[in-house]
């Protein structure tokens, strides 16, 4: 997600003591925590919600690779063996 160190977190905090002062500050932070934990709440409300109503039921996000619409071509179009011999055979037919 956020690649956040050691170093950006204590220029924040040295930032947000000099800004609000010592009295406010964990008041801030608190707030702040409260806050990140409501959106990614909600995200994982909509992310949810989308799956739902998308009729997927379960999302790999990990494996995204499935849904390349060339894999898909690839694998609609490709010629099977098992079928091959029933096509032919209905062209065959038709064509008589």
């Amino acid at each position: 997600m956020l690649d956040v160190g050691f170093f950006e977190l204590l220029v924040i905090a040295v930032i947000g003591l000099l800004v609000v002062g010592p009295e406010k500050l964990p008041k801030y932070i608190a707030q702040g925590i409260k806050t990140l934990r409501n959106v990614r709440d909600m995200a994982t409300k909509a992310k949810d919600d989308i799956v739902e109503s998308a009729g997927i039921k379960d999302l790999d996000l990990k494996n995204m690779s499935k849904l390349d619409p060339t894999n898909l071509a690839n694998n609609v179009f490709e010629d099977k063996d098992d079928t091959k011999p029933q096509v032919q055979k209905k062209f065959d037919q038709d064509a008589t």
